[in-house]
């Protein structure tokens, strides 16, 4: 990765930083205690980043073909779709500790839940 790159990263993830900095103390929630759980979001959000722009420029591919040892080919599950997939759930699994879901907000918030919403986050829980 040459300088450039490197920088343009740099860039990226501090605009990432204030936009989720100023989300946290819009919500009243910012706190220095925060910091490291901050600095993991940013982590998987570049790597997030990353993959997702390999992924792009090869056209999002579902699959891809990959010879076994006995000569067999067969299609796989593209590598970065898999990647792109786990990198997402664990931005949105950090983006909820930090209080920046639907439904922490509801929480932060004491608005009551609403329960179509609630149903749906229990079945695609079943899932994790």
């Amino acid at each position: 990765m040459d300088k450039k790159q490197k920088t343009a990263l740099t860039k990226k993830r501090k605009k990432e930083r204030e936009r989720i900095v100023g989300l946290l103390k819009e919500n009243g929630t910012y706190n220095k205690s925060l910091e490291p759980l901050l600095e993991l979001y940013l982590d998987a959000y570049m790597v997030y980043s990353q993959v997702y722009e390999k992924w792009q420029e090869e056209g999002f591919p579902a699959t891809k073909s990959h010879t076994n040892k006995a000569g067999a080919t067969n299609e796989m599950k593209h590598p970065l779709a898999q990647q792109t997939a786990d990198w997402n759930t664990k931005m949105s699994k950090l983006l909820e500790q930090l209080g920046l879901t639907p439904k922490t907000q509801k929480q932060i918030t004491g608005e009551v839940a609403n329960a179509t919403t609630d149903a749906f986050q229990a079945f695609a829980n079943k899932w994790d």
